[in-house]
């Protein structure tokens, strides 16, 4: 799937640009970017290797053989139970939620044209997170509140856009607001935990610092499904969100109804955090890195959704799978080694940025 340079060439035998190539469908003929897709099954062919190589660490190491036999019906009971049981539903978590946050990331990014405004900054995990908490003290429900998370993250949206209700013309103050929001509930999250009982805040306390532990299909499946089928609708306003790229007056010259595809874009965004932090945590930074990594690699020719979504799963999954290396035989969240490497890019980031300044 290529991130949506896709368009119709208007008459046969028009000479292609640079780096593209045609697909025919029927009567439609799409132009597609040479570069997006080689890079989409690299990064493809990546998280499968990385996939096998995160199964086969743990307690009970597994070798790349033994992992295989067992994912085809050939290994032994234990290795069975260890493999479909415990780590692979944690690296489907992980992967989902790292999709997720990066395609979020790509779609905050783009809209605001500032690296620095991703769900992470502006509150909208945050607010996730803090509906998460709050159900799941004070509401008895027997299972995960994973659907909780769009509506926290909504309502922190909410109160971001009433205070700045132009994001794509208001880049820099909406990052400075929404870093506030962020703060705002994540201190009401913090003071909402130290009100309780120690002995039941320890799974929820070490999931808001965005950990996989003990991760099953029962969160991840239903979480995946609504990415899914959000994922047309990402898809029609992805060419209008590529318009927008060149300014709000540009492309309302050149036909975008742009507040109404500002707001599209944003609700998607959100949704897309929501549903990511409601498997593993606020998991910080993936959504910041993903799409700078997706753009640096399309070389900004495309707006990179699906590299970002597939760059998103790579590092949270490199990230998972180290923090399991080197934190053994503890347990660490995941959120913590995100923060190391995330505040390391973001350093790199500024220097850089700066660097061009001068």
């Amino acid at each position: 799937m290529h991130d949506p340079a896709t368009q119709t060439l208007p008459v046969a035998g028009t000479a292609l640009p640079a780096g593209t190539f045609c697909l025919r469908l029927g009567r439609r003929t799409l132009l597609l970017d040479r570069r997006a897709w080689l890079i989409t099954l690299a990064l493809v062919l990546a998280l499968a290797l990385l996939s096998l190589l995160a199964l086969t660490l743990g307690s009970g190491k597994l070798s790349m053989l033994g992992v295989i036999q067992t994912l085809m019906g050939e290994g032994s009971r234990l290795s069975e139970v260890t493999v479909f049981k415990i780590r692979l539903p944690r690296i489907v978590a992980v992967l989902v939620a790292g999709a997720a946050m990066g395609l979020s990331g790509c779609l905050v990014q783009t809209l605001i044209r500032n690296r620095l405004a991703t769900p992470d900054m502006i509150g909208v995990n945050e607010g996730a997170s803090l509906a998460i908490i709050i159900f799941s003290l004070y509401l008895t429900l027997g299972s995960w509140p994973w659907w909780a998370a769009p509506l926290g993250a909504l309502f922190a949206a909410a109160v971001l856009y009433a205070l700045c209700n132009k994001p794509g013309e208001q880049g820099y103050l909406f990052v400075v607001i929404g870093i506030g929001v962020s703060e705002l509930m994540n201190a009401i999250g913090q003071f909402v935990m130290s009100t309780q009982s120690l002995v039941h805040l320890t799974s929820l306390y070490l999931w808001n610092m965005g950990n996989f532990v003990g991760q099953g299909y029962g969160t991840v499946l239903p979480v995946a499904l609504i990415i899914l089928l959000i994922c047309p609708w990402i898809l029609y306003l992805s060419r209008a969100l590529g318009v927008l790229r060149l300014g709000p007056v540009t492309a309302q010259t050149l036909g975008v109804n742009v507040n109404r595809v500002q707001l599209g874009v944003l609700a998607q965004a959100i949704i897309m955090a929501a549903l990511g932090t409601a498997i593993g945590g606020p998991v910080v930074f993936i959504a910041m890195a993903a799409p700078i990594l997706a753009s640096w690699l399309s070389r900004d020719r495309v707006v990179p959704l699906w590299i970002a979504a597939l760059c998103g799963a790579l590092l949270l999954l490199a990230s998972d799978t180290l923090v399991r290396v080197l934190a053994s035989p503890h347990e660490v969240a995941t959120g913590i080694m995100t923060r190391i490497l995330g505040g390391i890019l973001l350093l790199f980031v500024l220097i850089k940025d700066r660097q061009k300044a001068d």
